[in-house]
C-alpha cells in the first residue's frame, strides 16, 4: 500500500507544469537574503532527475543558484568543470596559508561571476596578494566580508579603487580591522546596501564623521548599521558640528550599534535621523566630563524607543551597561531595545558616570515598570566601589518602577542605601515601588535586615512593598510579605 501511495505521489509531481515546480523548488531552497549565506540545497534537486536538472539550470536566477566555494581539497577548476556557469560565492575562507590564499586567488579571477566573498582571519601577507585582485569591478557582488587576523594586523589601507569604486548590487558588507578611509566613497554607489558593519582602528583608517554621514546618505535601504572603533585609537578631537538645517535621513534603519569615544558619536548623530529605529546599542569609552546631549536628542527622536518599559543594569570587570527593552508578553518577542554601555575600568567612578549617562539618554516618556540590577556570579568587590548615596542617585532616575530585582552580589549595597533613607524622605526614591525581589534572599541575613527596615519605613508612609525571594526565574511569594 505504501509503495502505491509513493508511486501516486511521484506521478502527481511528475505531471506538474514547470511554473508550479519552480515555485516548489523556490520554497524548498532557502533564498539568499542580506543576513544569510549561499545555500547548497539546490544540488539535491538537480540530482533527482533530468527534467528537474534542466529546469533548475534554465532558471538559475529564479532559484538563486550559486556555487559556494568552501575550504576543501578540490581546486576551483575542478568545481567549475562540474557545474554550469553560475554565480560564485567564496565562503568562509581563513586565509592564513599559501594553499588557501592561492585557491581564493583563483576564485577572485572570476570577478564577473562572484556574488559573495567571505574572508576570515586574513594575514597581512595574504591580503597583500588578494587586494590587487579586488581593484577590478565585481558587478554581481551582493555579500562581502573581510576580516583581518588580529595577531597579524593589516596596516595598508584599502585603496579608493577597491571594487573599481562601485558596488551597486552590494547588500551586506562586514569589515573588521582593515583600514578603509575611502569607505564613504564606495557607499555612495552601494544604494542597495541593507546591512553595514565596520570595526575600525582610527589610527590607520580614520573617517571623519562628516564623510561617514555623506556616505550613509545614499543608503536609503539600510536596515542595520554597526560602527565600532578600537579603544586603542588616538584621542578624537571633537569638531562640535552644529545641528544642520536638514539632517541626513536613514529611512529604513531599524538597528544601530555604535562604539567609540563620546565626541565622535555626538558629531555623527547630530547629522542623522532614523525615524524607524527600534533597537540601539551604544558603547562609549570612558572620558572625563561625559557629554552626550546630541545622543540624548537622537534617542528622543526615535519614537519606537519610547515604548520600552523594563531596564536592566549590569556590571562587569571593564564596563557597565543599561539595557532598556519591552517586557515579553506571552510568547511574543519584541525587538525594541536600547543598550547603553560605558567602557570604564575604574570602580569608584562607575555609578556616577552611569547615572550621568542615563540621566541624559533615558527616553523621557518611557514608563519603566521594572528594574533589574545584576553583577556576575564571581566575586564583585573589584567591579564597583561607590558609596551608598550614589546608588540613590541612580535609583532616582527610575521613579516609575514598580518591581525591583536584585542579584545576590549587588543586593547588600542597594539594600543598605535604601535602609539609610530617613522616614520623611523614604518616598523620594522609587515612589511607586510595589515589589522587591532579591536572589537567594533566604541566605542573606544582613540583606534581609536592611531591606525589611526599608519596608518598615514604607509601611509607615502608607506605601507598603512586597519583599520576595527570586532565583532569576521563579519568585517565592510565600515567605516574605508586607
Amino acid at each position: 500500500m505504501g509503495g502505491i501511495g509513493q508511486l501516486h505521489r511521484r506521478v502527481t509531481i511528475g505531471s506538474l507544469p514547470d511554473d508550479v515546480l519552480l515555485k516548489i523548488f523556490k520554497f524548498s531552497v532557502h533564498a539568499l537574503d542580506s543576513y544569510s549565506i549561499a545555500s547548497n540545497e539546490w544540488r539535491t534537486l538537480v540530482h533527482i532527475c533530468q527534467r528537474w536538472r534542466h529546469l533548475a539550470f534554465t532558471f538559475p536566477r529564479h532559484l538563486n543558484l550559486q556555487l559556494s566555494f568552501r575550504p576543501s581539497k578540490r581546486s576551483v577548476k575542478v568545481m567549475l568543470d562540474i557545474w554550469p556557469e553560475l554565480p560564485v560565492y567564496i565562503y568562509n575562507w581563513v586565509c592564513t596559508t599559501k594553499e588557501t590564499t592561492d585557491k581564493v586567488t583563483d576564485a577572485l579571477r572570476l570577478n564577473h561571476r562572484v556574488s559573495g566573498i567571505g574572508l576570515h582571519g586574513m594575514s597581512a601577507s595574504a591580503w597583500e596578494k588578494l587586494a590587487p585582485l579586488m581593484q577590478q569591478p565585481f558587478p554581481a557582488l551582493t555579500h562581502l566580508l573581510l576580516q583581518s587576523h588580529h595577531s597579524d594586523s593589516i596596516t595598508n589601507p584599502i585603496s579608493r579603487s577597491f571594487l573599481a569604486g562601485s558596488a551597486p548590487c552590494l547588500r551586506f558588507f562586514y569589515l573588521d580591522s582593515i583600514p578603509f578611509p575611502a569607505l564613504p566613497n564606495l557607499l555612495l554607489s552601494a544604494t542597495n546596501l541593507v546591512r553595514l558593519s565596520c570595526t575600525i582602528n582610527q589610527s590607520s583608517g580614520y573617517i571623519p564623521p562628516q564623510a561617514m554621514v555623506t556616505g550613509l546618505s545614499a543608503l536609503t535601504r539600510l536596515q542595520s548599521l554597526s560602527l565600532k572603533f578600537r579603544p586603542e585609537s588616538p584621542a578624537y578631537r571633537a569638531i562640535r558640528i552644529p545641528p544642520p538645517h536638514t539632517r541626513t535621513l536613514l529611512p529604513s534603519l531599524t538597528f544601530l550599534e555604535f562604539r567609540s569615544v563620546p565626541e565622535y558619536m555626538e558629531d555623527l548623530v547630530v547629522q542623522i535621523d532614523a525615524p524607524l529605529l527600534e533597537s540601539m546599542k551604544i558603547t562609549l569609552f570612558h572620558r572625563e566630563g561625559l557629554e552626550v546631549s546630541e545622543l540624548s536628542k537622537f534617542v528622543h527622536r526615535a519614537d519606537k524607543l519610547s515604548l520600552i518599559n523594563r531596564a536592566e543594569v549590569t556590571f562587569s570587570f571593564d564596563r557597565i551597561s543599561v539595557t532598556l527593552l519591552q517586557e515579553l508578553l506571552e510568547d511574543k518577542i519584541d525587538p525594541k531595545t536600547l543598550r547603553l554601555e560605558l567602557d570604564c575600568s575604574e570602580p569608584n567612578l562607575r555609578l556616577s558616570y552611569l547615572a550621568q549617562f542615563c540621566a541624559s539618554c533615558l527616553p523621557s516618556l518611557s514608563p519603566f515598570e521594572s528594574l533589574h540590577i545584576c553583577v556576575p556570579l564571581y566575586s564583585w568587590e573589584d567591579i564597583i566601589d561607590d558609596p551608598d548615596h550614589k546608588w540613590l542617585g541612580l535609583l532616582r532616575l527610575f521613579n516609575t518602577v514598580q518591581g525591583l530585582y536584585l542579584s545576590t552580589h549587588v543586593a547588600p549595597r542597594v539594600a543598605q542605601a535604601l535602609k539609610g533613607l530617613p522616614a520623611e524622605r523614604v518616598m523620594e526614591v522609587l515612589p511607586v515601588l510595589e515589589n522587591v525581589f532579591i536572589s537567594r534572599l533566604k541566605s542573606l541575613g544582613h540583606v534581609k535586615e536592611a531591606i525589611f527596615e526599608f519596608a518598615d519605613a514604607r509601611q509607615l508612609s502608607g506605601y507598603p512593598v512586597f519583599i520576595g525571594d527570586w532565583d532569576g526565574a521563579r519568585i517565592n511569594v510565600d515567605e516574605y510579605k508586607y
